[in-house]
């Protein structure tokens, strides 16, 4: 029997470039042995990314307005792996999978209202030995200042919380 796989990540600032490289394949060499750059060509984005990670990060907080003590040592974007085993996906075929990673990616946006606009990227890698998703995302919650105010923070340690929130999800 397969199951659905999801994996939970959180990156800081200076870990979002080597991410943002890998995801969308602008490494000339891999460690991964399992990637087949000739399958590469299959690879396709639910949600693209027109810039760094960095870059579409920045211009979140100052369109939105997002608060969230940003430091150096700060978690700034998680990375959901979604995937399964490759009997499932040889099973369901190409239609049925690329329905699968939308469904995902589609339950993510709507997961603790975050938002597709916190999205940074969503990217649908074929070649490797099996087929998964890197969804990036801006782990923003719905807050309260001191004042009472409903605001937007960038906080990855309230968004996911450990063990537990993959009982929640």
């Amino acid at each position: 029997m397969s199951y659905a796989i999801i994996r939970n990540a959180n990156y800081k600032k200076d870990n979002l470039a080597g991410l943002y490289k890998h995801n969308e394949r602008k490494n000339t060499n891999y460690s991964n042995k399992d990637i087949n750059k000739n399958n590469s060509i299959n690879n396709y984005s639910i949600k693209n990314c027109s810039t760094t990670y960095n870059n579409a990060i920045k211009k979140l907080q100052l369109e939105n307005n997002l608060k969230g003590r940003i430091i150096k040592t700060t978690n700034i974007a998680c990375e959901f792996i979604i995937t399964s085993d490759k009997a499932f996906f040889e099973k369901i075929g190409p239609k049925e999978t690329k329905r699968y990673f939308q469904t995902a990616y589609n339950f993510v946006a709507n997961y603790k209202n975050l938002s597709e606009k916190y999205i940074l990227s969503a990217k649908v890698h074929m070649d490797e030995s099996t087929p998964h998703l890197h969804l990036v995302f801006v782990p923003v919650v719905h807050a309260k200042d001191k004042k009472g105010n409903t605001i937007e923070k960038i906080a990855c340690s309230e968004y996911w919380k450990g063990k537990d929130s993959y009982k929640r999800l």
